[in-house]
């Protein structure tokens, strides 16, 4: 456990040796979808526009695991900061039960509401078929997804970003593996490419399993040790629940924004669903960063340690500044060759709604920074999700898809009005995310006591 890196020393190094990790993660992990979406674009653009359109559903059902994800950080790492290492464990062992419970009713879910969720979303006649059978696939991916976001989510809270990184990322390699192999040496099409991704992660279920229970690291499961109390499930749903919420009712308003570029054609999903490919690799730096600030923050609070954790905040700002920039003016760059890699038959139509949905989603990463910083590092970390599920909600809800509505019936910016509106509601939610920073009621951590944190001794607090 890198507890001193964490609590002591310098932060920029601190901070750049955690996120590495993730960074690297996060990018074999952009580099498969990547290559996922050079293969599904073999069968053509269309396809392409199907899984773009059945993302937000998955992503839906994905908040589940950012919620659990986000409690685990909360609670192990402040109890961690706190020296309460049993605790640590019992809660542990506790989030395993959530996470298999809510994989077997997610999966039931969707495959009982795929027909009602593809009508809903007005799918085109042209993609439907392709839209239904990815949906079918992806929908056995939960107890993967959920176990190893946890296993990731557990090590990282104890400052040990490796472990997760490594595990997650021969999943990923595995599923570039399988790609083609599923799609077209056994000729399932898009159906193909589901399967690959539920079977890369089922294969590295058993060793995840195994590691979480090892006891020689600070945070591990024992069943028979850490029986489960309702004390305890209500404790993490009251973390869990503002979390997942706030990202489910996210994802929820990104599933309406696509219904409205859809209006535009499946053509202009397709567009959408090829731009951000790369856009996600842009965010890729600040994402890592973002995700490493939230132990940062919890260890520090339970170690009664408020000014690092403020100052570790501020380095977060800095490093993501300087690397949002950067990639955005790269991303200016390479565009148009960024497209004919993906699709090497790409129409004009297709080439110019994409090059103009980058521009606008890249002029997003230094406030995407600003706000995953805020929202996922200091007040997911402090335990505060409340405030998570107030922002993740806003952000949508209250900005984006008001912006959408009124773009479209009064102006005449056709689909521009969404790639507008887009920005504006990722500016205006950084200045929320920054007023509720101010009011500095996150440095007091929503899990424990007064009593319960530790007080700094005189030589951290001449570290900070």
């Amino acid at each position: 456990m890198q507890e001193k890196g964490i609590l002591q020393g310098n932060l920029t190094k601190a901070l750049l040796r955690m996120a590495v990790p993730l960074f690297v993660l996060n990018l074999v992990n952009s580099l498969y979808n990547i290559i996922d979406t050079f293969w599904v674009g073999q069968l053509g653009e269309l396809q392409v526009g199907a899984v773009s359109l059945v993302g937000p559903i998955m992503w839906c059902a994905q908040s589940v695991a950012m919620g659990l994800s986000a409690a685990a950080i909360a609670l192990l790492s402040t109890r961690l900061g706190a020296n309460q290492k049993g605790d640590a464990c019992r809660f542990a062992t506790a989030l395993l039960y959530f996470a298999i419970g809510f994989a077997i009713v997610l999966s039931i879910g969707t495959l009982l509401l795929l027909h009602p969720i593809l009508s809903w979303l007005d799918t085109p006649k042209e993609i439907y078929d392709a839209s239904y059978q990815y949906l079918l696939g992806i929908s056995f991916d939960y107890i993967g997804l959920l176990m190893l976001n946890l296993y990731m989510a557990m090590r990282q809270s104890a400052g040990d970003s490796r472990s997760g990184v490594k595990l997650n990322m021969c999943a990923s390699l595995l599923n570039a593996i399988l790609d083609p192999i599923f799609i077209f040496v056994f000729h399932f099409g898009i159906l193909g490419a589901a399967i690959a991704t539920v079977v890369s992660k089922l294969v590295m279920v058993p060793v995840a399993w195994r590691r979480l229970h090892d006891k020689a690291f600070p945070v591990h499961i024992d069943f028979r040790a850490y029986p489960f109390h309702a004390a305890d499930g209500k404790i993490i749903l009251k973390l869990c629940i503002p979390a997942a919420s706030g990202q489910f009712l996210e994802n929820l308003g990104f599933v309406i924004m696509n219904k409205y570029i859809v209006y535009y054609g499946a053509v202009a999903i397709s567009a959408y669903g090829v731009g951000a490919k790369m856009v996600t690799l842009a965010y890729i730096p600040v994402m890592s960063i973002g995700a490493v600030l939230a132990t940062f923050v919890g260890q520090n609070l339970g170690a009664g340690n408020t000014e690092r954790a403020r100052k570790a905040f501020h380095t977060a700002m800095k490093l993501s500044t300087l690397f949002s920039s950067t990639l955005t003016i790269i991303g200016m760059l390479v565009i148009t060759p960024f497209i004919h890699l993906f699709v090497p038959n790409a129409s004009t139509q297709l080439m110019e709604l994409t090059q103009e949905y980058a521009f606008f989603a890249l002029l997003c990463g230094v406030f995407m920074g600003w706000y995953i910083n805020l929202n996922d590092g200091v007040f997911n970390g402090s335990g505060h999700t409340n405030y998570t599920f107030i922002l993740s909600m806003m952000r949508l809800w209250a900005f984006r898809i008001p912006m959408i509505l009124l773009f479209h019936r009064f102006t005449s910016l056709g689909i521009t009005g969404i790639w507008l509106a887009m920005l504006l509601s990722n500016i205006f939610e950084c200045i929320l995310a920054q007023a509720i920073y101010l009011r500095h009621r996150w440095e007091y951590s929503a899990i424990l006591t007064e009593t319960e944190r530790i007080q700094p001794s005189e030589d951290t607090v001449k570290e900070i």
